[in-house]
């Protein structure tokens, strides 16, 4: 991961008109020329473009035009592992998860749908009725147990993720 230095200092340097900035108001003014909001990641994104060892970083905000979307600047900062974009990548892969989990529940319910349909209609055919009892007792386990798998998929869907200590 990248790291900025240790703080932006504010020392001061020159800038266009030959007056003295710091390095955070010179990096206040580029973020407010492009309009970019007042974040701290904006910030150190910002000053890795303008101070930090790679400068291509630099050429990928100017590419993005006059008025980036905060959306693009985050793929910049998560591109070069900069430290202040870290939290991204977790949120990220908690709503990744999230909608996956989601997916799968939604997918269960329509096969618990299917199935609890072909049961209503073994129900209504009284022939073969030995054959059919055991069939529908099994398919009424089957049915039991995906339902139960669907709610615990819901229930996990919309409970945040949490981190587990494993020292404990």
């Amino acid at each position: 991961m990248k790291s900025s230095k240790a703080g932006v200092s504010a020392y001061s340097i020159g800038n266009d008109n030959g007056e003295a900035e710091t390095e955070l108001e010179t990096i206040g003014r580029h973020m407010a020329k492009l309009k970019v909001k007042s974040l701290p990641r904006n910030y150190q994104l910002f000053h890795e473009a303008l101070y930090g060892h790679d400068r291509g970083i630099a050429s990928e905000i100017a590419a993005l035009g006059p008025t980036p979307s905060q959306t693009r600047l985050d793929d910049i900062g998560l591109k070069h592992h900069l430290v202040s974009h870290c939290g991204l990548v977790a949120r990220k892969s908690e709503s990744d998860a999230a909608e996956m989990l989601r997916d799968v529940a939604n997918q269960l319910a329509e096969g618990l749908m299917k199935k609890q349909r072909f049961t209503r209609e073994v129900d209504a055919a009284p022939q073969a009725a030995d054959a059919m009892d055991c069939l529908n007792a099994s398919l009424s386990n089957l049915l039991l147990y995906e339902t139960e798998l669907t709610e615990r998929l819901r229930d996990c869907a919309n409970l945040p993720v949490q981190v587990r200590d494993t020292h404990a």
